[in-house]
């Protein structure tokens, strides 16, 4: 078999043959780098062997001034010189080199590469791609130490190849010499012996080019050659004996024998001769064994035949000028088209015209010059339905390699690309609204940017976020908050523009690209629209729910040139707009980016401050409004910062929630006042339980019943003495953890406190299975309690369905007399607020709790108990 029959044989569509266990796929364009080392015809022999020696390379292109290679030069070639002439090196290169290059196409399988190196016995490829272009040289190493060719190597042991024995030299021999008797036995490694009986040494055909540089070429072999031999015993494995070169950067090993005598050398061809030599192998027996089943059933044409007609890929065979001469069943099933109604036309009769003339023209070329092309086609079936198709085709060639006919198999992929159409689409949209999500929304901003700064021209971002959406969520439960997020992207859909973009950012963000702004109050008008879209209500859970939107703008270029900037100002704005009340909308403001800075400000500094001790403990008192008598306290968190000086909490306390800093803070809040509390409680100050804020990110903490535990213990306050309180929004989600979580906190002895009640969306079915003790009535509804009729029906219908309940109410941020005379005649327990006393530090509690104590000592039921602090 020649090497064009191996080569023709690989390619005949017709066989499906596992030929061999090799890396039969793996192609020699995969390793091949473009970094050739190059030459000019009259470079002299000894300019391209230093070059060679200093780029540490087996062989050297030789080309002309376009660029084209003319010749190729290796190391192997050295041994060819006269290296007694001192004239040799000075030769031009052009004197010595082989010419013309072979070449290999870079997308030959390695098994097909060591087949061509066996063949023209060589060690040097030049490998280009489809265009002829030099993809780089190929190398009988390369060869080998990519083959993939392991477990076959792991089982041959070396002993079992043929060796020819080694060449021997005395050391005393010139190396001119020794190169001759290589060139004369065509061996490419000599064995060096020393009169002193030891070890003997070796010369390479690399060495030879190495010392000629040199001019050592009447030095004796002795003092140049390479000692020890590196040597192994003949039952090594071939990949014990490749991996031995590899490691050691050598390219031949002495075999000892069992009775350790040097029995000869293994290089890296003895190596490729075997992978060679067992690919050949399973190629033939693949053949025979198909054959034998061809043999066997008497009918080649018939099974043949069969396998044609039966396979589910589609099958045809043109002629060499591209007529259609044979279709099989699975063609026409798949295009709907008959073997009578193609014969004799060209597959032009299924084009779709999705494809260009330039197309076709590169599948022909490549068919022409490669005799193969493969790739994705739309083509068109014979009802007028386009489908997605993959597309083989192979030439067949005959005896004198002229392509004769062609074969087409392919495979009907359209479902697979509806299906990789499908994820890109989910890929890109949120599944739930399917509105462009944050992926696509990003591609189609940075779109927007460019078009409109190539038009010079405005474009506007909005940010929209809904108002009170995670109360609705926790309340009604996430189904009907998916409803609502679904409903809202109707809505603003119906109201923008074609044009215009709207995407889900993620929960309850959404945003919206408005191009084209001619005048930035059409921007406004659009953001009012929105708002008036989500204004209207909905029905979700047989329950009216009003979605407003706050919305932030920014616009493109004034407030930002590039996507994340734009964004981030947009966010900047709506934050802005939730602070204005809700419901509206804000243009960006540079103002707004002082704010933004002020919030990294208060971020950054909460980090270290605990670390600092720039936290500190406030109380404000609680007051039993029938007898106003001092009952307990509530603990206020402030932060007095060293660069920023006092910090409200209302500008604190959001920030450490949206970083979590709320976790550390929260729990040195509770450990700080626990220590106090017992400290007032040893003396016999504390007049009743001390009530520290949980949040909501505390609350939810897997932990936190056993930091609180832990807290208690280590301050060694009884838990009776502890009221822990939680927003009313907290309490009511609907997960059951929240719940869990209480009553494991109440297990625990604490009081429990529902903080802000009236504010949120209360169920009081599941209000009441809470173990909760007391109820705190929201400031809002105290304000104007004497003026306001609504407010002051309010606060009695809490006030009574918490004594219904069995629990305590009191009423926050009692400033007037007014108030604090209808709460105490309506029933309201408990009270605090600056008419009583402002929150205060430490030092001013302890004289509250002295002075408290000693009235009650005195009894003095008349005495003033109005703190104005």
């Amino acid at each position: 078999m020649t090497q064009q029959d191996l080569y023709n044989l690989l390619l005949d569509p017709s066989l499906s043959l596992e030929v061999t266990t090799i890396d039969a796929q793996r192609t020699i364009g995969k390793i091949v780098t473009p970094e050739l080392l190059t030459c000019r015809p009259e470079t002299t022999i000894a300019e391209a062997a230093r070059r060679m020696r200093e780029a540490v390379c087996g062989s050297i292109l030789v080309t002309n001034e376009n660029g084209e290679a003319v010749g190729i030069w290796t190391e192997a070639d050295v041994l060819r010189l006269d290296l007694l002439d001192p004239h040799a090196l000075s030769h031009p290169i052009s004197s010595v080199m082989s010419s013309p290059v072979k070449t290999l196409p870079h997308n030959i399988t390695f098994s097909e590469a060591a087949v061509y190196f066996r063949h023209h016995n060589i060690r040097h490829y030049l490998v280009i791609d489809d265009d002829n272009r030099y993809r780089g040289v190929l190398s009988q190493t390369d060869v080998v130490l990519n083959q993939g060719a392991e477990f076959f190597l792991q089982l041959k042991e070396i002993g079992t190849i043929p060796l020819r024995p080694p060449l021997r030299v005395a050391h005393s021999l010139p190396l001119a010499e020794v190169a001759r008797q290589m060139r004369q036995e065509r061996q490419d490694a000599v064995i060096v012996d020393y009169d002193d009986g030891g070890e003997p040494g070796i010369l390479t055909q690399r060495d030879v080019l190495r010392l000629v540089i040199k001019e050592q070429a009447q030095t004796a072999a002795g003092e140049l050659a390479s000692r020890p031999l590196q040597t192994l015993r003949q039952h090594t494995s071939l990949y014990s004996a490749r991996k031995m070169m590899s490691e050691h950067r050598v390219r031949h090993l002495g075999v000892l024998d069992d009775n350790e005598q040097l029995r000869g050398l293994v290089g890296f061809a003895d190596i490729l001769a075997q992978i060679e030599h067992e690919y050949m192998q399973e190629l033939h027996s693949a053949l025979k064994e198909r054959d034998e089943a061809l043999n066997a059933s008497r009918q080649n044409q018939r099974l043949a035949h069969k396998v044609f007609e039966s396979t589910l890929e589609g099958i045809l065979i043109t002629n060499a000028a591209g007529i259609i001469e044979s279709v099989n069943p699975a063609f026409s099933r798949i295009t709907g088209w008959t073997q009578d109604d193609v014969v004799g036309k060209t597959p032009k009769v299924l084009s779709s015209g999705r494809q260009s003339d330039s197309f076709y023209r590169h599948m022909w070329t490549s068919l022409q010059e490669n005799g193969f092309w493969q790739g994705e086609i739309v083509n068109r079936r014979k009802d007028g339905r386009n489908y997605h198709e993959h597309l083989t085709i192979t030439g067949i060639s005959n005896e004198q390699g002229v392509y004769t006919h062609f074969a087409g198999i392919f495979t009907d992929i359209t479902q697979r690309k509806l299906n990789e159409e499908r994820l890109h689409y989910l890929a890109n949209h949120d599944s739930l609204t399917g509105l462009p999500n944050r992926t696509l929304f990003m591609e189609r901003l940075s779109a927007s940017i460019t078009s409109t700064r190539r038009n010079q021209k405005q474009m506007a971002l909005m940010f929209l976020d809904l108002d009170r959406f995670k109360i609705i969520n926790d309340t009604l439960g996430h189904q009907a908050g998916d409803r609502l997020l679904c409903a809202v992207a109707e809505r603003l859909t119906a109201t923008l523009r074609e044009s215009d973009t709207v995407a889900r950012l993620g929960g309850d963000e959404f945003t919206v690209i408005v191009e084209d702004v001619q005048d930035v109050r059409h921007v406004a008008r659009v953001a009012q629209k929105l708002v008036d879209a989500l204004i209207s209500p909905l029905e979700l859970e047989n329950q009216e729910i009003f979605a407003t939107t706050s919305i932030g703008i920014a616009i493109y270029p004034s407030d930002g040139e590039d996507a994340d900037v734009l964004l981030m100002n947009a966010d900047t704005a709506m934050y802005r707009a939730k602070e204005s009340g809700k419901n509206t909308f804000e243009f960006f403001t540079t103002d707004m980016n002082a704010e933004t800075v002020s919030r990294m400000q208060i971020e950054s500094g909460l980090h270290r401050a605990i670390e600092r001790q720039e936290l500190s403990l406030f109380y404000q008192p609680k007051y039993r409004l029938d007898t106003e008598t001092l009952c307990g306290m509530e603990v206020l968190l402030r932060w007095n910062n060293a660069e920023l000086g006092a910090v409200p909490p209302t500008r604190f306390i959001p920030v450490a929630e949206d970083s979590n800093q709320i976790l550390a803070i929260g729990e040195w809040v509770l450990a700080n006042a626990c220590q106090q509390a017992q400290t007032w409680l040893a003396q016999g100050l504390l007049p009743g339980p001390i009530a520290v804020n949980l949040s909501g990110k505390q609350i939810r903490q897997p932990n936190i019943v056993e930091t609180v535990r832990n807290i208690l213990e280590t301050s060694n306050l009884p838990a009776s003495w502890l009221e822990l309180e939680i927003t009313e929004s907290v309490a009511m989600d609907n997960t059951h953890e929240v719940g869990r979580t209480l009553a494991s906190l109440k297990a625990l002895g604490v009081r429990l406190a529902i903080d802000d009640f009236g504010t949120g969306y209360s169920s009081l079915a599941y209000l009441k299975r809470l173990p909760i003790d007391v109820l705190k009535i929201d400031r809002a509804f105290i304000q104007n309690l004497h003026e306001d009729p609504d407010d002051a029906a309010i606060v009695v219908a809490i006030t009574s369905m918490a004594h219904t309940l069995g629990l305590e109410p009191i009423a926050e941020g009692i400033e007037h007399e007014e108030q604090f005379r209808f709460l105490r005649e309506n029933g309201c327990t408990y009270g605090q607020g600056f008419l009583f006393s402002r929150p205060v530090p430490v030092q001013e509690m302890d004289d509250l709790l002295v002075e408290s104590q000693a009235l009650r000592a005195w009894g003095n039921p008349d005495a003033p108990h109005h703190h104005h602090g």
